[in-house]
């Protein structure tokens, strides 16, 4: 094992499934391989607090870490207990050249549906006022609608969605202002 492997495993355990540790040390590698910031390359001196504060920052700083711990929990937490099985990348068009998303797509349920979240940033309110719409596309041309959605002031939202429909008789995303087909955002 690689000495960074060495040290991605004293910080997660290896109590994780294989598709979470993989995706953890994935990011673990790309922080290593940036270091650290330009301001803390150079060391400073440091000076030590007397011995009887130590043991309470210690306390307050593991408290913290153990709060947040528990945010993270809960906050990625989903309530249908479903994993993601694929993540899309979708990316602005000409029309919308600073509008970036991701779909989520999680495992399907029992009756065929693929549940999924929507994540979108950078996507103003459509001037129309009317919302804009997630479809899977054939050949390119949207042809089955999985919702729609309206983003804040500043051109996110977080949606779920849903897909019943059979992925693999489709060739991509695409999002749309309802009654368009000029494509907003791609896979």
């Amino acid at each position: 094992m690689s000495e960074r492997g060495s040290d991605f495993e004293k910080l997660v355990g290896t109590d994780l499934d294989a598709g979470e540790r993989e995706r953890l040390l994935r990011v673990h590698e790309l922080l290593v391989e940036a270091g650290p910031p330009p301001e803390l390359s150079s060391p400073a001196p440091v000076a030590l607090f007397p011995r009887r504060r130590r043991g309470s920052r210690l306390a307050i700083a593991a408290a913290l870490a153990m709060a947040v711990f528990a945010v993270g929990v809960v906050v990625g937490d989903r309530s249908d207990g479903g994993d993601a099985d694929f993540v899309v990348a979708m990316t602005g068009t000409a029309a919308a050249a600073d509008a970036r998303a991701s779909l989520t797509v999680f495992d399907i349920d029992e009756a065929g549906n693929w549940p999924m979240e929507f994540t979108v940033n950078g996507l103003g309110p459509a001037a129309s006022r009317r919302p804009y719409e997630l479809w899977l596309t054939k050949a390119g041309k949207p042809a089955a609608l999985c919702g729609s959605f309206r983003t804040d002031a500043g051109g996110a939202a977080v949606v779920p969605m849903n897909a019943p429909y059979k992925l693999k008789e489709f060739d991509g995303w695409v999002v749309v202002e309802e009654g368009s087909t000029a494509p907003l955002l791609t896979t």
